[in-house]
């Protein structure tokens, strides 16, 4: 049952969807104040890419779920199984999801991922961070 309202000044009663569709600002409003919304909380993707099967052995920090988990990170693609389309594929390959480029950005600063990150192994191993769409 939706409750009614009653105008002020006025002898009748008005149910409230009639208030709301009287005036198209209202519902254009909370559509922009949802894109708003969507746009500051875009989700990011880590991901990572090996081109050797050497660098698998490591303790990458994409590897180790103890690093980015503090940060709402987990993993969306984990060592699939893959099918080539188009030019070489990487040895494999690890997608991390956040909720925020910036929950990204944090987590590569974070004394976790510098304590397990080997910079000696890094030409085997591509990394970026992108933003995703809501």
């Amino acid at each position: 049952m939706i409750p009614t309202l009653l105008k002020e000044n006025q002898n009748h009663i008005v149910r409230p969807e009639k208030l709301m569709s009287s005036d198209p600002s209202f519902g254009l409003g909370a559509l922009a104040a949802q894109a708003l919304h969507a746009q500051a909380t875009r989700p990011a993707y880590v991901v990572t890419i090996f081109d050797t099967e050497e660098v698998m052995k490591t303790n990458y920090p994409s590897l180790n779920p103890a690093t980015f988990q503090p940060f709402g990170g987990h993993y969306i693609i984990h060592f699939g199984k893959m099918v080539t389309f188009d030019g070489k594929p990487p040895n494999q390959i690890v997608v991390i999801a956040f909720d925020s480029i910036a929950n990204a950005q944090a987590w590569r600063a974070s004394g976790a991922f510098r304590e397990t990150y080997d910079v000696k192994k890094i030409a085997n191993v591509r990394a970026f961070a992108v933003e995703g769409s809501q």
